[in-house]
């Protein structure tokens, strides 16, 4: 069975001073990782984590022999004042709050960030030094964010994979981190990167194109993506018709009476939205007079950071917050908020679960929360209850029956509270049962499977593919003599060099001699697929008599050299977007000298090749984003190429041509290998299509080191000619 080294801040594990040995830890990772099914994913889990050396070495020694569950433990050893900094001077004071848009907690410090990126280090070097080469490395959240960038320095062939367990914040968030650059440049090393919820996915890659500059097109070929995680439902499920779990459930049933409980399960924190929650209750009880006696908040706080000033005072003020609603609404015989400030054991948990009438996740923001998750599969099938569940909170998607709340919207808080507690209880019920449903098929085992299954799937990087051999030529071109073949040619940086402005374009004599022997040739049909508009290749080539079949405008516009007659591919209804497009060109252009617009019917291209670089690329990267954020609703496709931001009509795709092109020949005609050539991003849409297809062999060729759908490349457009001149003796006159 493969390995997996799994990757944390610390291991599921935490040493007892009174009991002088190590015990079980918790916490959403552990969690989730001890419902993992080792024989259903297909590896052996070993866990590394952080041990500060200020614990006994040999009890370290000892905990490197043993295991907790299935999992062994590989204690990475750190000097304790550099963990303090590093966890509570940056992973705390800056990346926590920032991450959680709450900046007003944010305290940088200069030693914080020198160690944490020693810590980094550290826990990189024994990752590099324990890994073997086929093991999969999947590290896990924000206090590791350096380690993959250390680790791929030393050791690039290893898989590696990254798991944000918190939200990844809005780019302007991100922005203001004095060390973004570091962190993104280390992230996009990962083979995988995986979040939580589709926005902090989006919010990353905006971030990636806004703060390092690469262009969509290398972006695009990222692997990431979204893997909400989950809870091992079985265990919950187990756990809840205990038998002590089920003392609990009776003692409280008979200990609420008749009284509604709403209930609140969270850690001391800024995030999780406390003052809130209290705050939308005050008001349920002010303008529901009539629940009043009837209805309970029971609001377990998780001690958390108790050291920490700023924590202690978000105690205080959560203490007075309730003690201000119980002298408010109370009674002798009604305590409005029963607040616990401890934590209570799993089977006293699974039972509040099951009798509360409503769970209320208020968070500010929150990566994911497992509590309501746990609340779910915890329910009865004829007594079920509600949440009430913070749209910023990241179980917020998972959950399809959960009443969405903004926890600042305190007046419509109250509102969704009444209505969680008075929906009838079949609508509960039937509610719960899909919600439960849901989570009992998808479990943490099912997220680290899918996690570690797109970490593994194969994916086709530049540094992989086959590159052109000195003398011009690929290994399969020698098996196409006598051979019918289909050949697709992008003209802008790879049959023609790219020039400071399209009109300045010129083709050599050699190249176009080449072209002249393709026109000529029987058994090849070469067909030009560009993203100029039908003018500029009408005159370019059926002019100079070429007897090309040509695409104009990346196939909105269809030639063909026997039919001698442009055909339009284009519904004609999709320009809507075009006066839209222009108005935003326009303004960009005045903003940048050197800059044009090109329109081509159905595409519109700004070029800002003879522009001021640094100026013009921070520019192009806002332009992309404003395009690609004001065109969602309309059918287009926004682009960023080599030096242009190009807007087209989806209809208006190589990859469709093509698709269309192979389609319309018969079948006596139909060739025996596709050969495709491009440079650009345009053209990864015309690999992709041909790859797709099986019917056909095809032979997809990159000009160019960017990454790409080809599995053969050319490093530039001088080499074409070459390639060109030795395909041709290859297939033979």
């Amino acid at each position: 069975m493969n390995r997996c080294l799994l990757v944390s801040n610390r291991l599921p594990v935490a040493f007892n001073e009174k009991r002088q040995e190590f015990t079980p830890s918790s916490g959403g990772l552990v969690s989730a990782i001890r419902g993992l099914d080792p024989e259903k994913i297909g590896y052996d889990f070993e866990w590394m984590g952080i041990m500060t050396d200020d614990i006994d070495q040999e009890r370290i020694q000892e905990l490197r022999k043993t295991s907790f569950g299935d999992i062994k433990c590989h204690p990475i050893s750190v000097p304790h004042l550099s963990y303090d900094y590093y966890y509570n001077k940056y992973c705390n004071n800056v990346i926590w709050p920032l991450f959680h848009y709450e900046r007003s907690h944010v305290q940088h410090s200069a030693k914080g960030w020198k160690y944490y990126q020693e810590v980094n280090q550290l826990v990189a070097n024994a990752i590099i030094s324990e890994a073997k080469e086929n093991d999969t490395i999947w590290i896990h959240d924000f206090h590791l964010l350096l380690v993959p960038g250390f680790v791929k320095e030393k050791r690039p062939s290893l898989k590696l994979g990254f798991f944000l367990h918190i939200p990844f914040p809005s780019s302007e968030i991100f922005r203001e981190l004095p060390q973004r650059k570091q962190i993104l440049s280390s992230l996009l090393q990962c083979d995988l990167v995986g979040f939580h919820d589709l926005s902090y996915l989006t919010h990353f890659k905006t971030s990636v194109q806004r703060i390092s500059g690469e262009c969509p097109s290398n972006t695009s070929e990222r692997k990431w993506g979204v893997y909400p995680i989950s809870i091992d439902s079985k265990n919950f499920e187990n756990l809840a018709v205990s038998p002590h779990t089920l003392e609990f459930v009776e003692k409280y049933k008979k200990s609420k009476k008749d009284i509604k409980w709403i209930l609140g399960v969270d850690r001391l924190d800024y995030i999780k939205g406390l003052i809130l929650k209290l705050r939308a209750f005050r008001v349920f009880l002010k303008n529901n007079p009539e629940h009043i006696g009837k209805v309970q908040m029971i609001q377990i706080v998780i001690p958390s950071r108790t050291d920490v000033p700023e924590y202690l005072h978000l105690k205080e003020r959560v203490e007075q917050v309730t003690s201000s609603i119980n002298g408010e609404f109370g009674n002798p015989t009604y305590m409005p908020v029963n607040y616990l400030f401890h934590s209570v054991s799993d089977n006293e948990l699974s039972a509040l679960y099951q009798v509360s009438d409503v769970l209320h996740i208020g968070s500010r923001r929150d990566g994911m929360n497992l509590v309501s998750l746990e609340y779910v599969v915890s329910q009865t099938e004829k007594e079920a209850g509600n949440i009430l569940i913070s749209e910023f909170a990241g179980a917020h998607s998972t959950l399809s029956y959960a009443f969405s709340i903004n926890p600042w919207d305190v007046q419509d808080t109250a509102i969704k509270m009444k209505e969680a507690l008075i929906e009838p209880q079949e609508v509960k019920n039937s509610h719960m049962s899909v919600m439960k449903n849901f989570l009992q098929n998808y479990t943490s085992s099912d997220w680290a499977n899918v996690f570690l299954r797109d970490l593994h799937r194969e994916q086709v990087h530049t540094e992989k593919i086959i590159r052109m051999s000195a003398s011009g030529t690929f290994q399969w071109m020698h098996h196409l003599k006598n051979k019918k073949v289909l050949f697709f040619c992008d003209l802008d940086g790879t049959l023609l060099p790219i020039a400071g402005h399209p009109s300045q374009v010129t083709m050599s004599k050699k190249t176009t001699c080449i072209l002249q022997k393709f026109s000529l040739h029987k058994e090849c049909q070469f067909v030009i697929v560009s993203g100029r508009d039908k003018e500029f290749l009408q005159n370019y080539f059926i002019k100079d008599k070429f007897n090309f079949s040509m695409a104009a405008c990346h196939g909105a516009y269809s030639y063909s050299n026997k039919d001698h007659e442009w055909l339009n591919m284009v519904p004609l209804d999709s320009g809507n977007w075009k006066e839209q497009v222009l108005e935003v060109l326009k303004l960009y252009t005045l903003r940048t000298p050197g800059s044009f617009i090109e329109y081509k019917g159905h595409a519109i291209t700004w070029h800002y090749r003879a522009s001021p670089h640094a100026f013009a690329e921070f520019l192009a990267n806002k332009l992309y984003i404003e395009l690609e954020e004001g065109l969602t609703s309309q059918p287009v496709q926004v682009s960023h190429g080599k030096k242009i931001i190009e807007v087209k009509s989806i209809h208006a795709n190589k990859g469709v041509f093509v698709q269309q092109w192979i389609g319309q020949i018969p079948l006596e005609h139909k060739p025996d290998v596709i050969v495709a050539i491009g440079d650009d991003t345009t053209d990864e849409d015309m690999f992709f299509a041909l790859q797709e297809q099986k019917s056909i062999k095809a032979f997809c060729i990159k000009v160019g080191d960017e990454s790409t759908h080809a599995h053969f490349a050319i490093r530039d457009q001088e080499n074409v000619n070459q390639f060109l001149e030795n395909f041709l003796d290859s297939v033979g006159s």
